[in-house]
């Protein structure tokens, strides 16, 4: 592992990640009646996406940053995802909280509490796509004439815009102007409306996975010497 790039480091941390993103405790919320099952897919499914958003930050700063001390590199990346993260995982539980305790809620009508939830949670993701666009740009100003991380550079690139492009567009085709409304985050956190909305969003995030896996993954005929340099 001393050996290994930034990609196949967070590549390792990321695969477990997508196990519990594909939820293997579903069947329990057959066999349990409990929140529990519900909230803990709620929590599986936030930290495998937010994951990946600081993957994607870190491998833009990390390949052309050696210093990774945690304060100065991972710590400002781990606030803003952080704080994705925390509105993600209280989304998810509350509404199954509140049904719990009261069986009438109805998040439709909690326009209230979602409205500051939908404008902290674009401010957020608005700061991140921010930080990710200078990361993206910097890497690019000063990697693009060396080869080697400028073929990194554009397959990063490359899946990366694949995976959000989709994402986007089928979002888009499935709330439209709802986005707009003040329930709109609490629908993101239901279920999905038909079998190819599911099965979209999971291929494809599953795909993606698979496919840095296989790219990323060490090769077998790998020569170790004794001036192997790091990346």
């Amino acid at each position: 592992m001393r050996d290994w790039s930034i990609e196949q480091k967070w590549i390792s941390v990321l695969l477990p990640l997508l196990l519990l993103y594909n939820d293997p405790l579903f069947p329990m919320t057959f066999l349990v009646n409990s929140w529990v099952p519900g909230i803990l897919d709620g929590v599986f499914q936030a930290s495998f996406l937010c994951g990946l958003l600081m993957f994607w930050l870190c491998i833009y700063h990390g390949v052309r940053q050696t210093d990774r001390r945690f304060a100065k590199f991972y710590l400002p990346k781990f606030i803003i995802v952080g704080l994705i993260w925390i509105t993600a995982v209280t989304l998810a539980s509350w509404q199954g909280y509140n049904e719990l305790q009261d069986p009438t809620y109805y998040y439709r009508l909690d326009t209230t509490n979602f409205m500051g939830f939908k404008i902290f949670f674009f401010i957020v993701g608005g700061l991140y796509l921010l930080y990710l666009l200078y990361l993206l740009v910097r890497a690019y100003a000063e990697l693009r004439s060396m080869p080697y991380f400028d073929i990194r550079l554009k397959f990063m690139t490359l899946l990366m815009l694949i995976v959000l492009s989709i994402s986007v567009t089928i979002t888009v085709m499935r709330f439209g102007a709802a986005a707009l409304q003040d329930n709109f985050v609490a629908e993101l956190s239901t279920n999905y409306e038909n079998s190819i909305e599911f099965v979209s969003f999971y291929g494809l995030l599953n795909f993606y996975m698979y496919t840095m896996a296989f790219v990323y993954s060490p090769s077998k005929n790998a020569q170790f010497g004794k001036y192997t340099v790091p990346i």
